[in-house]
């Protein structure tokens, strides 16, 4: 099933996993986050690698994609999630990310606001995440939005670094 939903002036389209390359100029544009998450920039075919990089024993229609596009039809930010994981009713997001040029202007709440919605209309219940320890923008946002800390994780290998994670929950109520 495919989904489309509005966030403020950006419209979020899934994107099919066999079509994520359409995401590597934008990865590549967000140095600072590879670099923060794993030490190192976007690798060449770092888009591709989204879908891989799921929990295995998904179902098909489980994980997706969004690419967050301007009216004009430029990709400035992508939301990857997966549906009912790691129960029924929950739904985990596994990253938000905005394009540096389209950063500090209200979109991450307007997106992560919209979301929302949209889980709730699909019949999530609570919404899960997880944060990088060094993060602190991240931490203030999410829960600014909402979320509460769960556990921490980890430490865990992403890229050349060891990260530990604060995995916090939102009830969608």
């Amino acid at each position: 099933m495919d989904f489309t939903f509005q966030a403020g002036d950006l419209t979020a389209e899934q994107i099919p996993d066999a079509e994520t390359e359409a995401l590597q100029p934008l990865l590549e544009r967000c140095e600072d986050f590879h670099q923060l998450s794993y030490g190192r920039p976007a690798l060449a075919d770092q888009a591709r690698r989204i879908p891989a990089e799921r929990p295995p024993n998904l179902t098909p229609g489980q994980g997706h994609l969004f690419a967050l596009k301007t009216a004009a039809g430029d990709v400035v930010g992508l939301l990857e999630a997966l549906r009912d994981f790691p129960a029924p009713g929950e739904w985990y997001l596994g990253i938000l990310l905005l394009a540096p040029e389209v950063r500090g202007q209200g979109r991450g709440e307007v997106v992560a606001r919209a979301y929302e919605g949209h889980v709730r209309a699909q019949g999530g219940r609570l919404l899960r995440l997880a944060v990088l320890e060094q993060n602190e923008a991240a931490h203030r946002f999410w829960t600014r939005m909402g979320f509460q800390p769960e556990k921490w994780v980890g430490p865990l290998e992403q890229g050349l670094k060891q990260n530990r994670l604060l995995r916090m929950t939102k009830a969608l109520g």
